[in-house]
C-alpha cells in the first residue's frame, strides 16, 4: 500500500504545482528519455538562461514529488531523510500559498524531468504540467525500468505520452538515431525537428569528438 502521507503530500504538491502554473503561465519544456534526460536537461536550460529566467528541475527531481517541487520554487531534499519531513514540507506549502496570493517573480522558462518509471507516470506528471516543447532523448534496446513494463514497446508509449500531450503550436524535438522514438511524429500534432548522427536529422551531429 502506498504510504498515506507520501500520497496526501503528492496531492497537496499537485494542486499547487497546478495553480502555480496557471497564475504565472511560464513557458514549459518538457524532456524525457531512458538516457539523458538530466544532462539534456542542463544543457538546455544553460542556453536558455541567457536569454530568458529559467528554472531547470534540480539533479533528477522527476517524479511526483520532485517535479511540483521544481515547479513550486528553488527546493531541494537534503541528503538526510530527516530533514525532508514535514517541517521542510510545511515552508514548500505555505511559501507556495504566499505566493499564489501575492504576485512575486518567477522564471519565464520551466525545464522540467519527466520520469516513466511505471506505466501511467507520464500522465500523471502531465496532469501537473504540460509542455510546449517535448525533447525525447532516447528509448534504447534495454532502457531502464523495462521489467515494470510488459515490453520495450511499453515503455515508448508512455513516454510518447509527452509529445501526444503537446499542443499544435508546439515542437516535439526527436532522436531520429533511436527508431521508436523517430516513430514518435505520427503521434503529435505538433511541429516536428529531428536530431542525431543520421544524415536525414533536421539538426545533424558532424565531426563528433
Amino acid at each position: 500500500m502506498k504510504n498515506p502521507f507520501r500520497a496526501i503530500l503528492a496531492f497537496a504538491l499537485r494542486a499547487l504545482a497546478r495553480a502555480t502554473i496557471q497564475k504565472y503561465q511560464p513557458g514549459i519544456i518538457g524532456i524525457t528519455g531512458s538516457v539523458g534526460k538530466t544532462s539534456t536537461k542542463e544543457a538546455i536550460a544553460a542556453v536558455l538562461r541567457t536569454i530568458r529566467r529559467v528554472r531547470a528541475t534540480p539533479g533528477n527531481y522527476n517524479t511526483e514529488v520532485g517535479l511540483p517541487l521544481a515547479i513550486l520554487g528553488d527546493w531541494r531534499l537534503a541528503r538526510d531523510k530527516v530533514s525532508n519531513g514535514a517541517l521542510f514540507y510545511l515552508r514548500v506549502i505555505v511559501s507556495s500559498l504566499w505566493r499564489l496570493i501575492f504576485r512575486a517573480p518567477y522564471p519565464e522558462l520551466l525545464v522540467l524531468e519527466y520520469a516513466a518509471d511505471k506505466q501511467g507516470d507520464i500522465s500523471y506528471l502531465l496532469s501537473i504540467a504540460r509542455p510546449h516543447i517535448a525533447v525525447i532523448t532516447a528509448i534504447g534496446d534495454i532502457p531502464v525500468h523495462v521489467e515494470n513494463y510488459p515490453s520495450i514497446e511499453g515503455v515508448a508509449r508512455e513516454k510518447a505520452r509527452l509529445v501526444e500531450a503537446l499542443p499544435a503550436t508546439g515542437w516535439a524535438i526527436l532522436n531520429t538515431d533511436d527508431g521508436r522514438v523517430e516513430a514518435m511524429k505520427e503521434r503529435t500534432r505538433a511541429h516536428i525537428t529531428t536530431f542525431g548522427f543520421d544524415k536525414d536529422a533536421e539538426l545533424n551531429v558532424a565531426n563528433f569528438e
